[in-house]
């Protein structure tokens, strides 16, 4: 297929497969197509790679197809396997499927794809780590680990999550220890405990809850601890019908201080209805991206300084099973949720000596554990990674930080601005990169949207400049 148009995909997760999808699926012109995949299984990703069963997903199956445009494709999916007649009845569009299930559908409609390709397209697939791309008007390479290089005239970048930054503390040599495990995906991370041990887990939210999950399916009996600022626990998912009435008074301009007296005016509407405040931040949802794209650069960082945390706890909520289980633990002793910062951590003898600041009463907590595992959440601030693609990429100004150093600045399209502040016609990106920009840019209802626009639009500037150029 010489001369013949190329696209290089780097990341082989959600974003990085569903985007060669819907390029297979849309294109009608001959395309080459590479993807470059570094460790994670093709397409699971590490999010839907989990080695626990009882790890699920956190949207119903109903939502979850990878297809926009058929909504109904992942739960058909369930029902044509004999396998999942658990699942396969009325309340399936409403149920938590497993995550391994997940990374099933994934696996089989990818495989289906690359066995199904149309004779004018061919897929290339590289087991390498990209550690440098070079744009120039004669071509651009991805230059791999190996040292092979791969030309393509447009690049996507599908990287998807980066570990958790270390929490800031006295003395950083505890992050060198093998008590400490920065990778809460890590399976080891909770194996090879005894009975009478001890883990902190820094971090409150839904990754802290996996790895509970994965400690006690294990059969440990010590006690857990788990820390964050506020000690905010995760809610639970309930089953009521939805509420609208918020988007009728919800219209631009949008500005923080009226946004904020808005939701707060509803949630007192929804509780003298017997209904819970996140069905407000349901509500908004769908409305999400064009409020944060219209948010002032000044709005934005009050939002993330006063109100993510609350937004964050209705926004990512357990099934409810799942939640009783963390309060059955709770009422037993066997987690305890604290509110508070984290001074000191610090090896002595054979155990870890863990200092927390307590929020409320500002009393200084000390606990003795056996391990520290960080839930706290993946890094964003590219100027900070230490990984070599971003790093060099942002040396030379190709990717710089949005405002909000979430993520990549570029356009909401996925256009990558360079640090010249130039647009970039061969350098894009999708999914968790676009999270200043867009802010909702980590779940599947807008990744599987980002995958079909990112792939249409490659295709109709490839074919726009062939033919400009014929």
């Amino acid at each position: 297929m010489k001369n013949i148009p190329s696209i290089a995909i780097i990341g082989g997760g959600f974003c990085g497969a569903a985007t060669l999808i819907q390029l297979v699926r849309q294109s009608e012109f001959p395309l080459n197509i590479v993807l470059i995949n570094k460790e994670n299984q093709i397409p699971k990703g590490l999010a839907y790679s989990s080695f626990n069963e009882r790890h699920v997903l956190n949207v119903p199956a109903g939502k979850m197809s990878i297809f926009p445009e058929e909504p109904d494709h992942f739960i058909n999916w369930i029902r044509s396997k004999k396998e999942y007649h658990i699942f396969a009845d009325d309340e399936l569009p409403d149920t938590f499927i497993p995550r391994v299930i997940y990374g099933k559908y994934l696996e089989e409609i990818f495989n289906d794809t690359i066995s199904n390709l149309p004779d004018h397209i061919s897929v290339n697939i590289i087991n390498d780590e990209a550690v440098d791309i070079d744009l120039s008007d004669s071509g651009n390479s991805v230059k791999l680990k190996s040292g092979s290089e791969i030309f393509a005239d447009k690049i996507v970048l599908a990287i998807g999550n980066f570990l958790p930054d270390n929490p800031k503390i006295r003395d950083n040599s505890f992050y060198n220890s093998e008590k400490y495990f920065q990778n809460p995906w890590n399976r080891k991370a909770v194996e090879g405990l005894k009975d009478n041990d001890n883990v902190l887990i820094i971090g409150t939210g839904l990754t802290m809850v996996d790895n509970v999950i994965s400690l006690t399916d294990i059969g440990f009996k010590g006690k857990i601890y788990s820390v964050s600022t506020n000690g905010y626990f995760p809610l639970s998912h309930k089953k009521r019908k939805p509420y609208t009435d918020i988007l009728e008074e919800l219209h631009p301009p949008y500005e923080i201080s009226k946004l904020y007296s808005l939701f707060r005016k509803h949630i007192k509407i929804v509780l003298s209805k017997g209904i819970t405040g996140e069905a407000v931040v349901d509500a908004v949802r769908p409305k999400t991206q064009e409020i944060w794209l219209s948010l002032s650069l000044e709005d934005k960082i009050r939002f993330m300084a006063h109100i993510r945390h609350l937004w964050g706890v209705a926004r990512h909520r357990l099934p409810k099973n799942i939640f009783l289980q963390m309060q059955d633990l709770i009422s037993k002793g066997r987690l305890e949720i604290i509110g508070g910062r984290l001074q000191e951590i610090k090896e002595i003898s054979d155990h870890v000596l863990v200092t927390i600041k307590e929020k409320k009463s500002l009393n200084i907590k000390e606990l003795i554990v056996s391990r520290v595992i960080n839930c706290t959440g993946p890094k964003t601030d590219i100027s900070k990674i230490d990984q070599p693609l971003i790093s060099n990429l942002y040396k030379k100004g190709l990717i710089v930080p949005d405002e909000m150093r979430l993520g990549i600045n570029a356009l909401p399209d996925g256009t990558i601005i360079h640090g010249d502040n130039t647009l970039s016609s061969k350098l894009f990106t999708t999914g968790s990169l676009l999270k200043g920009i867009l802010w909702e840019s980590t779940a599947v209802p807008e990744l599987r949207i980002q995958a079909k626009s990112l792939a249409g639009e490659l295709i109709s500037r490839l074919y726009s400049n062939k033919n400009a150029n014929a």
